[in-house]
């Protein structure tokens, strides 16, 4: 089970880069090299930003749960998600910073968190 995820992790390491760079060259040249750069840096700052905000938005949900006497399992997960698309935006990229826009706003991440509560009960055997 393992050999079949570090491949696609050192797939995704290799490949991702690569239609990272493509993409910003022919994006470059249909848009220019200064918008190409306004966008990647103002997808950096945005994913700052919207960390802050989410963040505390998700923090909050987490301990509302916990003074209820419930385990905050879908904040935990989206906590986790929530600086996962943070870190991706921070990314120069237009791939990454599509995944990170698509894990910081909450109706695009209800889809990703439902598949990780899959996962997790898949294959870590937690009821989540």
């Amino acid at each position: 089970m393992r050999s079949r995820w570090t491949v696609v992790g050192v797939v995704l390491v290799m490949v991702v880069p690569v239609l990272e760079l493509a993409l910003l060259i022919e994006v470059g040249k249909r848009i220019g090299t200064w918008w190409t750069l306004a966008i990647v840096v103002g997808t950096g700052v945005l994913g700052g930003t919207l960390l802050a905000a989410e963040g505390y938005g998700v923090f909050r949900k987490a301990k509302k749960e916990v003074n209820e006497g419930r385990i905050p399992k879908n904040q935990i997960i989206d906590g986790l998600l929530v600086v996962i698309g943070a870190v991706l935006l921070v990314t120069p990229g237009l791939i990454t910073d599509t995944v990170g826009l698509i894990l910081l706003f909450p109706l695009t991440r209800l889809p990703v968190r439902s598949a990780v509560k899959r996962w997790i009960q898949q294959y870590i055997y937690i009821d989540i």
